[in-house]
């Protein structure tokens, strides 16, 4: 059952006579054809921080050698860079996938080869994850709207957005950690708008399993993550059926499974929590005595948002239990993945995450944070409120004109509907949209304390593009009217045009590689000196 059942869409256009996949398969091929044409083919040095560290963990983890970059922690991309560079060996496409199989640097010409096949096959792997990611995100959306025509401008928004189209011509953790966390927020906004069954049950358990892996991949993922919570609620609905009997000692049996998983899974962050004073980072208290506290307040935070959720929409005691024990299983089994390779540093970055990023917030705002002694402070939240400014300034273009995302048309398009919803009375349609547009604002000014990058849009991009697509399915006129269709079509275009500008422009105005030649030693200790850097 789909949010807006009653509404109906008849067939009119090439979106209806396509076949979904169809569009699907067309958009991921424009995509590919999109990243290939533009920034493929830059040098592997172009993007070094991350694409030489990412690369480099695949070769030593199909070395056998462990783990040794945990600034994100970075921990599950590696699992899948090193099983990508095995696939491709196996296909005869990648000849060194090995630190010792690398050639010699004295052969400059050989070593710049390897290495360029290495990142090059890197970013194939980014395109796959990028297209992968926004067909999921386009079907689950049309699930939620019930119209295909949204649901594909909406993908379409996402899939040249300025964090999918930065992420998609480089390797970067933070392409695999946003894909999860997003994901699980709309499969827990699909489970909440289906009738209670197991399909509902398992799009939940799904979700804390993705959730999970997200934060372990890049703990800033923690922040989108607590607040799915608070989205489901406020996108929840009230279903008057009556869920099958049996349910209860189906919910029993799920929370007893649960429990097991959860067990080792707790073991884990506490015995993270215990090791803090191992970090390979100097990590600060939290302040307030929150240091070894908050970790249960963030897992007491998921389990007071199904209980409101339960109490506000009425949910039967043993269906909410079910659906609560699915979630533990996943969020434990997450976790539990930092055992298929585990390592000290891993598990302390995942369990101590607040103090974890406070180390890099550190390192960007060294004049204002430098001398603090615990990370919540004054200089902390004065930090915040100017990132909340420059936030919002940016949506203004006038005020602030630097680092203006194409996507600010869409938003307005988002604050516009939004404003004429309330006025003809679908007030809670309008604070639904107007509310995702908030959490996108909400991180990206948390993500300014590790400067605007144009990657971690992958994180807020979603948002938007789901607000957006929230609003256009209650005014169907818009798509059936030639004018009005004409100027959202073109706007979609704008974005899809803008969204080449920059990778253009950086393509033509690359940096000296030799700037990034302090850090490689540091984080690159198994292989011999790049040519650029002698």
């Amino acid at each position: 059952m789909t949010l807006l059942d009653h509404v109906a869409f008849p067939a009119r256009s090439v979106f209806d006579r396509w076949p979904w996949w169809g569009l699907c398969l067309g958009l991921a091929a424009v995509m590919a054809v999109s990243s290939l044409l533009v920034g493929f083919r830059l040098p592997y040095w172009a993007h070094a921080d991350q694409d030489l560290v990412l690369a480099y963990h695949g070769l030593l983890f199909n070395q056998g050698l462990t783990q040794e970059y945990f600034d994100h922690p970075g921990y599950t991309y590696f699992l899948v860079i090193e099983a990508w560079y095995r696939l491709l060996h196996a296909l005869g496409l990648m000849p060194v996938i090995t630190v010792s199989g690398l050639p010699p640097a004295a052969d400059t010409a050989a070593y710049d080869a390897a290495w360029q096949n290495l990142v090059e096959a890197g970013r194939a792997l980014s395109i796959a994850l990028t297209a992968g990611f926004v067909m999921v995100y386009a079907t689950l959306v049309r699930a939620l709207v019930g119209d295909r025509r949204v649901a594909l401008l909406s993908a379409i928004v996402l899939a040249f957005g300025i964090g999918i189209t930065t992420q998609a011509r480089q390797m970067r953790t933070d392409l695999l950690s946003a894909s999860f966390v997003v994901t699980a927020l709309l499969l827990a906004l699909a489970a909440v708008r289906t009738a209670p069954g197991w399909r509902p049950v398992l799009m939940l358990g799904l979700a804390g399993l993705l959730a999970a892996l997200a934060v372990v991949t890049k703990i800033q993922a923690i922040f989108l993550a607590m607040g799915i919570p608070v989205i489901a609620l406020l996108f929840g609905r009230r279903f008057a059926s009556v869920p099958r009997p049996g349910w209860w000692l189906a919910a029993l049996l799920l929370l007893a499974v649960a429990g097991i998983a959860a067990m080792p899974a707790v073991a884990l962050i506490r015995q993270g929590i215990a090791d803090a004073g191992h970090a390979m980072f100097p990590y600060h208290t939290v302040g307030g005595g929150l240091s070894g506290v908050y970790q249960g307040i963030i897992v007491g935070w998921v389990f007071l948002g199904m209980m409101v959720y339960a109490a506000v929409w009425r949910v039967r005691p043993a269906f909410a239990l079910a659906c609560a024990g699915a979630v533990v299983l996943g969020l434990a089994l997450g976790v539990l993945a930092l055992e298929i390779r585990l390592h000290e540093q891993n598990v302390i970055a995942v369990s101590n995450l607040i103090e974890h990023m406070f180390v890099f917030t550190t390192w960007k705002h060294q004049a204002a944070l430098g001398g603090e002694q615990q990370v919540l402070s004054e200089s902390l939240f004065l930090l915040l409120a100017k990132g909340l400014w420059r936030t919002l300034a940016i949506r203004t273009i006038v005020l602030h004109p630097d680092n203006v995302p194409q996507t600010v048309v869409v938003e307005w398009f988002v604050i516009g509907g939004a404003i004429a919803l309330w006025r003809r009375g679908e007030r809670l349609a309008a604070v639904q949209a107007g509310f995702l547009l908030l959490v996108a604002w909400g991180l990206e000014t948390l993500f300014s304390l590790r400067g605007f990058q144009r990657a971690y849009a992958a994180y807020t991009d979603p948002l938007v593009a789901l607000a957006a697509a929230w609003v256009l399915v209650r005014f169907p006129g818009l798509l059936e009217r030639a004018k009005t269709r004409r100027w959202i079509y073109g706007t979609v275009a704008l974005v899809v045009l803008v969204a080449h500008v920059w990778p253009v422009i950086e393509g033509r105005r690359l940096p000296s590689p030799a700037g990034q030649c302090y850090w490689i030693p540091t984080y690159m200790k198994h292989v011999e000196t790049f040519p650029f850097c002698r």
